[in-house]
């Protein structure tokens, strides 16, 4: 199904005396008479290491400052923790240490959930297998039975190839599915050495004029477009895992997204037309090698007009807001640059004489800092870490591993709750000599975005919680109008779980219900919600404790494989269930529902 998945309610809300059914559970809990407040609290992940990079432990709490902006909060929660973890070079396999009896199993909030984002757009073959080669030993050495690992692919677009799961076979298996598809980074190396041929002869012809410029001009254009749908796909990852409780991290493996597209050949621009010491193509050069300007100057492009003119292409605003949307769903990021220590050296083999400029020191670097700083600055901003100009990535995922084991957990209740805004986190460390590294910034997000997050996270990922014990049943699909099908939902929700408050002699509850679908493709519908409150006389309230609410929904689909996250809220005593399930539309199979 496409983008154009609509889900609509028809409501079909029944008096409450009516909407009662079933039979009560053995044993009811007394209903919940009052109102709960929510409170806000912020956690910032820590890693400290001393001079040499190594871990530091043993830290108490009044060793750090916490800051949010410029102003000092009191540090509310503080947690060391320090996991006997392997050596950081992963020759070992690990073992998850076993509970002790009175030790209790960790909560969800403790879980690791590391997404691994291959980037065909901008990887090339060897690259890939270099990188996937080790990534597969990496997981199939550490991955302990409570996390999960999800692995996702960006070929022109975003698929999941293996959801969320801790069995290391499934992972092997998705990440060989991986290494077998095309990967793009060969066509990025074709396309500019392409534009950078197409200048050289515009200005063969009439040297450094504007008209040269127009094939550089296209391939930043589309070059720019490219890494803008690569920061979106991420985008849209981070979204999916916003929901999803404890610790996330997205490993993203690249050979890097350039910050200003195509700036290399601006920089070829620069070179050859003044500005350096590459003159290939021109009539004329003084002493030092400069270009000896000739014809009208109004019609010559200035070689420092290159390097104004390459910053028009710039999408470090993009990435600074992937950043601050990373840090808002406490994503980190983890960079891994596959190609390594080969760096650009590889795809520039074999050039043209004509083509040999981009082999320049000065060429070289700049795209080397293009093509990194998106990179750095993703791990950097988020407190995660950048793997950069190794061949060996197996001690750099050691080092991302005891990001997973060995780090503080500071938190603090601000003053504000949900106003939507951006602030800054800063951590201070009191003893000398340390350094700190952690997300700088959150995003402080109303309570009815947390819910919808919360929501997409049970439909992308099957993440459910259901604390409320509603019961959820998809009917038959009947065929509608222009292909659409009828889903018919039923949800069943104990009353016994549900806040009531007393007003006037009526008891009342009130829930908020939130809907989603989406299709295999990855598309999805607006998240639909409604409020939906409950009145039970005062006479008929502990009867009605032990039975259920009704809640009947009807939804527009289209055919095909679906699937359905619902949250329902008790708005009184701020607790959400969160359901999803699939089902098959457009069969006459009955309820052709999976769980």
């Amino acid at each position: 199904m496409s983008l154009k998945i609509r889900a609509v309610f028809f409501l079909t809300l029944a008096a409450c005396a009516s909407a009662f059914a079933a039979k009560p559970p053995a044993t009811p809990a007394p209903p919940s008479f009052g109102e709960t407040v929510e409170v806000n609290v912020i956690n910032v992940d820590v890693y400290v290491t001393d001079r040499d990079g190594k871990r530091v432990t043993g830290l108490k709490k009044e060793d750090f400052s916490l800051f949010e902006g410029d102003k000092p909060v009191e540090i509310t929660n503080f947690e060391a923790v320090a996991e006997i973890v392997a050596n950081p070079d992963v020759t070992a396999p690990a073992v998850a240490p076993a509970l002790r009896p009175e030790q209790p199993a960790p909560g969800p909030e403790s879980w690791l959930n590391l997404a691994v984002f291959v980037d065909n757009l901008h990887l090339r073959p060897e690259s890939r297998k270099q990188a996937l080669e080790q990534i597969r030993t990496f997981l199939a050495q550490n991955v302990r039975p409570l996390d999960r690992v999800l692995l996702a692919s960006y070929d022109l677009g975003l698929k999941v190839r293996q959801p969320f799961t801790g069995d290391p076979a499934a992972l092997d298996a998705a990440l060989r599915q991986i290494e077998t598809l095309p990967s793009f980074g060969v066509q990025a190396d074709t396309a500019r050495r392409s534009a950078l041929r197409t200048m050289y002869s515009l200005h063969e012809v009439d040297p450094c004029s504007y008209q040269m410029m127009l094939p550089i001009q296209t391939y930043a254009e589309e070059t720019r477009d490219e890494a803008r749908q690569t920061v979106g796909a991420l985008k849209f990852l981070v979204n999916s895992l916003a929901g999803i409780p404890g610790r996330k991290a997205v490993l993203y493996v690249s050979d890097g997204v350039p910050v200003t597209p195509g700036e290399e050949l601006f920089q070829v621009v620069y070179e050859i037309c003044g500005g350096g010491t590459a003159t290939s193509g021109l009539p004329e050069t003084d002493g030092a090698g400069r270009v000896i300007p000739g014809g009208d100057a109004a019609t010559r492009y200035p070689a420092p007009q290159a390097l104004l003119d390459a910053q028009k292409y710039s999408i470090a605003d993009r990435f600074e807001d992937l950043t601050a949307h990373a840090n808002a769903n406490r994503v980190a990021f983890y960079t891994l640059q596959a190609s390594g220590l080969r760096g650009f050296a590889a795809a520039d083999a074999g050039l043209d004489p004509g083509e040999r400029v981009l082999q320049l020191m000065t060429v070289q670097q700049v795209q080397r800092t293009n093509w990194q700083s998106s990179l750095t600055a993703m791990a950097a901003g988020t407190g995660g870490r950048a793997m950069l100009e190794t061949n060996d990535f197996l001690p750099e995922l050691g080092r991302m591993k005891e990001d997973f084991s060995v780090y503080y957990s500071l938190a603090y209740t601000p003053a504000h709750t949900g106003d939507g805004r951006q602030h800054r986190i800063e951590v201070k460390v009191k003893r000398p000599g340390l350094k700190v590294r952690h997300r700088r910034s959150y995003r402080d997000k109303p309570l009815a975005e947390r819910i919808v997050d919360r929501t997409l996270a049970a439909l992308f990922h099957g993440i459910e919680d259901n604390p409320l014990e509603v019961a959820m049943a998809i009917g038959d699909p009947s065929a509608g109008e222009k292909g659409e099908y009828a889903v018919p939902v039923r949800l069943k929700i104990p009353l016994f779980k549900l806040a009531v408050l007393n007003q006037q002699g009526t008891y009342r509850a009130m829930l908020r219900l939130l809907v989603a679908t989406g299709d295999a493709q990855g598309g999805i519908s607006p998240v639909r919600q409604v409020q939906v409150p409950i009145e039970i006389p005062r006479k008929q309230v502990l009867n009605a404790m032990g039975k259920f609410y009704l809640y009947n929904l009807t939804l527009k689909m289209r055919s095909g494989e679906q699937r359905i996250a619902v949250a329902v809220r008790d708005e009184i005593a701020a607790t959400t269930s969160y359901l999803s399930q699939a089902v098959t539309v457009g069969t006459t199979t009955a309820a052709a529902a999976k769980p």
